[in-house]
């Protein structure tokens, strides 16, 4: 008997068969693009992931020989934070609006200066930041005032293939709570916040807990002709789910993602939000709550450098390079702010900036400067995190940077702290798998590889760290003066 993981991310939708002892068997990844009209534009074609979704999964059963009727659990992982206007026929009135999109930035730059968008933020655990639902609305209310109004609902990505898998207007508690209009406490949407969208609850979708299945799948997904003792899980979203398949949810250890974004988080017992509004707070479950931070530049810096300053050179390629340049790139500092920040600093106008930079210097130290300055910004949430939750002492890192191994232990020596990767790389569609099993127990587990920090790069990085937090408090007054208008 197998399972399957659904992981819609931000580049690409992955399905991922496991067995039934959640060894990784098989996947099968369609990527989709990224359509930026305006430099603060960040938008997607809903229906292009959807049919990404569904070929990945015809392919996926294709190329294994599976049969689909010995599958007998399909669940669901999403990236959070996208939100798409549709009709009551479940049609896309807009282009989904992904977590790097930062058309409201003047929008939420005010609400976060307020009484009430702390307030907000203290409701939610979701940081006041053009990603957050309650900006990208009120853009569309002032901008798209009459389909603000005749919009029948305001989903997700993962609500919409679900809608169209299923039939139901459903969310599920941790993808709720990652888009600022859901009260921790109260679990449900939040009045006072809908009062200030000019919307009610018709207009979103239910929220369900974790643990919700669907029950009736609609002819698309019955063409697949799954086994009628299936169960179609809902899953939650791919932060927290991360943190479930890389072993996570143990006291003081955090997880460290870096895909298309990065993140870092922690586990934590009850609702958590942070004085300074630096981290987030999702549900996981009903008695289980992820406290993190997640950044805008993390393996899309890395691309980006790449296609403009690299092109026709691999991952791998650039990252060997980058090892043949001294810890610290000998003075070149990169702030990777291409898609403005989100944690901690939660500035969609920061930018990004090479500093430091030297006649002596070549590609090779602009290749290394990139892969510490990704890494500082994540020792920065690292930073705020045990701030505000408590010390951390270990790191369990997957996404798709843990395939190097020397870049992985580029985050022992940058954080100071143990590192563990798994044997899969597919931290989120393992958790979804586990969640939908109801299987979060978490004892000492097998790691394919550990990284101990050296202690004496240790410290040059722990130098470049504090220098790194210097530069980004002075420039930050002049960010501001260097964004594009639209």
């Amino acid at each position: 008997m197998y399972s399957i993981a659904i992981d819609i991310g931000t580049t690409s939708a992955k399905v991922v068969l496991f067995s039934k002892d959640y060894r990784y068997k098989a996947d099968h990844e369609t990527a989709y693009p990224l359509l930026q009209e305006k430099p603060s534009y960040a938008e997607q074609d809903p229906i292009v992931i959807r049919d990404a979704v569904l070929h990945s999964l015809q392919q996926l059963l294709r190329q294994t020989s599976i049969e689909s009727k010995n599958v007998t659990t399909i669940s669901f992982s999403a990236a959070m934070h996208s939100l798409v206007a549709v009709d009551e026929e479940g049609r896309p009135l807009t282009q989904l609006l992904t977590w790097a999109d930062t058309r409201a930035q003047s929008i939420t730059t005010m609400l976060k200066e307020t009484d009430q968008g702390k307030q907000f933020y203290e409701k939610t655990g979701t940081p006041i930041h053009p990603m957050s639902w309650i900006g990208k609305m009120k853009w569309m209310e002032q901008n798209w005032p009459d389909l603000y109004t005749q919009a029948y609902k305001f989903i997700s990505i993962k609500e919409f293939i679900c809608f169209h898998l299923f039939g139901e207007y459903v969310v599920d508690q941790s993808i709720a709570s990652s888009t600022g209009l859901y009260n921790l406490k109260t679990k449900d949407w939040d009045d006072s916040i809908l009062a200030f969208l000019h919307i009610n609850t018709e207009k979103l979708s239910t929220v369900v807990g974790t643990d919700y299945c669907f029950t009736t799948p609609t002819n698309v997904m019955q063409a697949f002709s799954f086994s009628h003792n299936c169960i179609y899980h809902i899953g939650a979203s791919d932060g927290v789910l991360a943190n479930v398949g890389a072993g996570g949810l143990l006291d003081q250890v955090a997880t460290l993602t870096i895909g298309t974004s990065g993140a870092v988080r922690v586990t934590i017992k009850e609702p958590l939000t942070d004085s300074a509004m630096r981290t987030f707070c999702y549900v996981l479950n009903e008695s289980t709550w992820i406290a993190g931070g997640a950044t805008n530049n993390g393996g899309i810096a890395l691309t980006w450098y790449i296609e403009h300053f690299a092109k026709g050179s691999t991952v791998s390629e650039i990252i060997e390079e980058a090892f043949t340049v001294k810890p610290g790139a000998e003075g070149l500092l990169f702030l990777p702010f291409i898609n403005g920040e989100r944690a901690p600093y939660w500035n969609g106008e920061a930018s990004g900036a090479f500093i430091g930079m030297r006649r002596t210097h070549n590609r090779a130290h602009f290749s290394r400067a990139v892969l510490e300055g990704i890494l500082y910004s994540l020792q920065s949430v690292l930073t705020s995190l045990e701030e505000s939750v408590g010390p951390i002492k270990r790191i369990h890192a997957s996404g798709g940077f843990a395939r190097s191994k020397q870049w992985v232990q580029l985050l022992a020596d940058i954080s100071g702290k143990t590192v563990r990767i798994q044997e899969t790389h597919h931290a989120s569609s393992l958790g979804a798998i586990r969640l939908a099993h109801n299987d979060l127990e978490q004892g000492e587990q097998t790691f394919m590889a550990q990284f101990e920090p050296n202690n004496r790069d240790y410290h040059v990085y722990k130098k470049k760290c504090e220098l790194y937090q210097v530069l980004y408090n002075q420039l930050e007054p002049v960010f501001p003066e260097l964004v594009v208008d639209n």
